[in-house]
């Protein structure tokens, strides 16, 4: 429980009895038991000072008790029930205006202005008044109040209390009912069951059941009524349905009860019990000794025979803040969630209150619903995490504390606070107090829910880093107080420093947890703290993390040194040169000194694998500079070069001259080295090997396009590479001394004749035709060689077509023997006759599709339409007279600009 009023009393033993109290304002109303009416002025009291009461003024009404009181502000009259009616009086004079002589045997009345909460009501007055067995409705009329319904009640009002404009809540003898002061219809909130001595209520599998008491009936806020029979209350709405799956069990059956927001207050026999309206606890009990009437409202008064006592409702904020001390904060939140007008800053104090809960919780080892409320509150990650072990929370790390109750005006608002203000105010905040210590399988449940709340604090400065990293030239309007967020204060400094505690702390929650999530965090963009995150990497030896963090954080260096360490080591999962050629394939040219710093062990020891961080499968390894890495690869041998070369020429389509002339650098070379091994060892490895290289050599010099055979032809020895020289010179155009190669070094017939083949082009001139050119060779020799007659008739007898009958006849010696010839002639007549016969058939054919062509201009010349006076447009339907005209090919004539819309209506074309 705590302080919700300071009761003071106001009147003390007055020589007359109390019959009834009102209080308006700063004026307290009694009746009394003579008939004579005390009004007193009431001096608010400051703090804890005493009620100070002076009577203003007595008046005598009646000689009977004044039974009832109340106001109406807003036509300034005073109205009380006194020896069976209704009387009006002038609440300046309180002179009587008027008796409602219609309301005689009257017992009890109700006013429908909201007086008792609000002096601000506006409407129409009205007054309901109970006479016997009927509710007499009078309205306020032309300055006076008229009988307007008179409605048939099934038993004695005992209580009544205006519920809307409408309707009245009649509280009977065994029933309560609603009823409809317009239409009459009333309605049973509660079926009522005859029993021996008396009534019973069933409410949510409740039977409440007693004797006949007075019942009661109490409006409150938000469209509720309180329901009273015995020692229970029932909560309704306005249209009888109950609206709290439970009611109030009070200690003892109310005899009176008020409202004053939030609090209900009860007279019992023993006691004045308060309150909460929302929560229903018990909140204080007071011993006011033979109390029977309550003022409900703003000012709040309960009375006996002859004394008064005034409840003065305590500061709210002093009510929450006592609350939340005594860990009642369900009952610190219904009080901060009052009307705005009672606090000073209700969200402020909600968030407050609500965030010393989440501390609470925490310290109950509820770690979830802690949690929940961290994150609703979008509170400092700092906060949340430094309830944790220093395993977790390390430097942030405090002893086991409670936080302790903040007034809304201390609470820190202004987002850009320097780091030492929110340290020294968050030392301020917590008192120190012996709370369970984190560890074993409670530590393993609270990470868990830490995880929840790191990884969704993550998620959200994700967000703010993308906002704060966008470059615009429009200024971000300022986020309204309800949209704040309370992780940053608004700079990217801050932004990132937080970002960097939220990712560490979440990678040591996996360490607690699982270690297997640490993998997937650091391979992804993070902020973790490298420092502290690699000593616990180390520590577990997560070497592949560590690499990962490492990677992450640019630091290739650290990864490399890292990587050849464990690969240089014979036991391990990453020994070997595998997991630093990989590394290394990933960094891109902007590292390429560190590449080649790091590639220089991998090659060394395993120059296949090492080979793979220049010719890999990777964007980054394409990108690198071609030039450096050759040069780099020359100072380790030629098989890497030409392995190099043979990839970005063949794979990577490289076109540049430089490296194919270089690969061709590279295979001369290589055969020179060989044939020199080979003439010491005799090896016939080695001799493999030559001519392996040699095929290369060759199919390269033949199918690429891109080098300079004028350079390569100077670097070639005179005695040897005979085939190399002949591509070479045949890519220059120089034939004769191509074919003379063929014919006289390699003496390769049926290579020469390959090469005429290849090489051949139509044309007339005979010096551009290389089988004359190798004619030439074999018949006209010039460096002394033999004439070589039967390799001349062997090639125009497989190849004479290509060849000129003269020019081949002139060439041949005058003793060659006409039978020698006998192929070449065959062959050269079949192939002349072949070209007549062919150039025949052409020729006809071309005749025979002219004749079709003039048939076909015959045929359209010669059709003809007429055009008369009658002749009509189909798709205007006028006529055509002299106007330009287009006619289809089914003969239909149209005006020339109707040609396009007939034709798309009727699919034709236009002749």
């Amino acid at each position: 429980m705590h302080d919700a009023f300071n009761v003071f009393l106001a009147l003390d033993k007055v020589p007359y009895k109390i019959e009834s109290i009102f209080a308006c304002g700063q004026k307290l109303f009694t009746g009394t038991a003579s008939g004579a009416l005390y009004v007193y002025e009431v001096n608010e009291p400051i703090e804890d000072e005493e009620v100070k009461v002076d009577l203003k003024e007595t008046k005598n009404f009646f000689k009977k008790p004044i039974e009832q009181l109340d106001i109406i502000k807003d036509i300034e009259v005073l109205i009380s029930l006194s020896d069976g009616y209704v009387n009006i009086y002038d609440l300046q004079t309180f002179e009587l205006q008027r008796q409602l002589t219609k309301t005689r045997g009257a017992n009890i009345f109700a006013i429908d202005t909201n007086v008792e909460i609000s002096e601000d009501n506006e409407g129409i007055p009205m007054i309901a008044v109970g006479v016997r067995k009927k509710l007499l409705v009078f309205t306020w009329r032309d300055t006076e109040f008229i009988c307007t319904q008179e409605l048939s009640i099934p038993d004695r009002i005992k209580t009544m209390v205006w519920v809307n404009g409408d309707k009245v809540c009649l509280g009977l003898t065994n029933e309560y009912v609603l009823i409809d002061v317009n239409s009459g219809v009333m309605t049973e909130l509660f079926a009522s069951h005859n029993t021996p001595g008396g009534a019973s209520f069933a409410y949510m599998g409740m039977s409440i059941g007693a004797k006949a008491n007075k019942p009661l009936v109490t409006k409150l806020p938000q469209g509720e009524i309180l329901l009273v029979k015995d020692n229970m209350s029932i909560f309704t709405g306005l249209d009888g349905i109950t609206t709290r799956k439970t009611g109030i069990d009070w200690t003892g059956t109310p005899e009176e009860i008020g409202c004053s927001y939030p609090y209900l207050i009860a007279i019992l026999p023993k006691h004045v019990e308060v309150r909460n309206i929302v929560t229903q606890k018990l909140v204080q009990t007071f011993d006011l000794p033979q109390a029977r009437l309550i003022n409900q409202g703003k000012y709040l008064y309960v009375a006996s025979i002859s004394n008064v006592w005034r409840f003065i409702p305590l500061n709210f904020e002093k009510q929450i803040d006592q609350l939340v001390e005594q860990n009642e904060f369900d009952e610190a939140l219904s009080l901060a969630k009052i009307e705005p007008t009672l606090l000073k800053d209700k969200d402020a104090k909600i968030r407050e209150t609500r965030r010393l809960y989440a501390h609470y919780l925490f310290h109950q080892n509820k770690f979830d619903d802690a949690i929940t409320i961290f994150q609703e509150l979008d509170v400092d990650p700092k906060e949340v995490i430094a309830l944790y072990p220093p395993s977790i929370s390390g430097a942030l790390h405090k002893p086991v504390q409670r936080p302790k109750v903040l007034k809304p005006s201390d609470e820190i608002v202004d987002d850009e606070i320097n780091n030492d203000q929110e340290e020294k105010s968050s030392e301020d905040e917590i008192e120190t107090e012996n709370l369970e210590i984190l560890e074993g399988k409670l530590l393993e449940e609270a990470v868990q829910t830490l995880i929840k709340f790191l990884t969704d604090r993550r998620h959200r400065i994700s967000k703010i880093l993308i906002q704060q990293t966008h470059k615009t030239n429009e200024p971000t309007p300022p986020a309204s107080p309800s949209h704040r967020t309370n992780l940053v204060n608004g700079n990217l400094s801050g932004t990132l420093e937080l970002a960097e505690l939220v990712d560490t702390t979440l990678l040591k929650s996996y360490m607690v947890i699982n270690d297997a999530l640490v993998g997937p965090l650091l391979r992804v963009h993070n902020y973790c703290n490298v420092e502290e995150v690699e000593g616990l990497l180390l520590e577990r030896k997560k070497y592949r993390e560590l690499k990962d963090l490492y990677h992450g954080k640019g630091l290739h260096r650290k990864s490399l040194e890292l990587l050849k360490k464990l690969g240089q080591s014979s036991e391990g999962l990453m020994k070997g040169t595998f997991q630093t050629g990989y590394y290394l394939q990933k960094l891109g040219p902007e590292n390429f000194d560190l590449i080649l710093e790091f590639a220089t062990w991998v090659l060394q020891t395993n120059p296949d694998e090492g080979m793979e961080i220049f010719i890999g499968d990777h964007p980054e390894v394409d990108n690198l500079p071609r030039n450096k890495v050759l040069e780099y690869l020359e100072g380790f041998s030629y098989d890497l070069c030409i392995k190099y070369l043979e990839h970005i020429i063949y794979v990577l389509k490289d076109p540049t001259p430089d490296f194919h002339n270089k690969l061709i650098f590279k295979y001369l070379a290589n055969v020179q080295k060989l044939e020199s091994q080979k003439s010491e060892s005799n090896s016939e490895e080695v001799g493999e090997e030559i001519e392996d290289t040699n095929k290369r050599l060759l199919k390269f010099l033949d199918e690429s396009m891109h080098y300079k055979a004028e350079k390569i032809l100077g670097r070639l020895r005179l005695d040897d590479f005979y085939e190399a020289r002949a591509i070479l010179l045949s890519r220059l155009g120089q034939h004769d001394q191509a074919l003379n190669i063929y014919v006289h070094k390699l003496k390769n017939e049926k290579l020469a004749e390959e090469y005429c083949v290849k090489n051949y082009i139509e044309t007339d001139d005979p010096t551009k035709n290389v089988f004359i050119s190798l004619l030439k060779v074999y018949l006209r020799p010039s460096n002394g060689e033999k004439l070589m007659l039967e390799p001349a008739i062997r090639l125009l007898s497989r190849h004479g077509s290509f060849v000129s009958a003269s020019d081949a006849l002139n060439m041949l010696p005058l003793t060659t023997k006409v039978s020698e010839l006998y192929q070449f002639v065959e062959k050269y007549i079949r192939e002349n006759n072949k070209n007549r016969n062919m150039n025949m058939i052409i020729k006809n054919l071309l005749k025979a599709d002219q004749r079709q062509v003039e048939e076909q201009l015959m045929f359209y010349r010669s059709r003809r339409v007429k055009i008369d006076e009658d002749k009509m447009c189909p798709q205007c339907t006028r006529r055509i007279g002299q106007s330009v005209f287009a006619v289809f090919p089914n003969g239909v004539v149209v005006h020339y600009h109707c040609k396009e819309k007939y034709s798309q209506s009727n699919d034709t074309s236009i002749l």
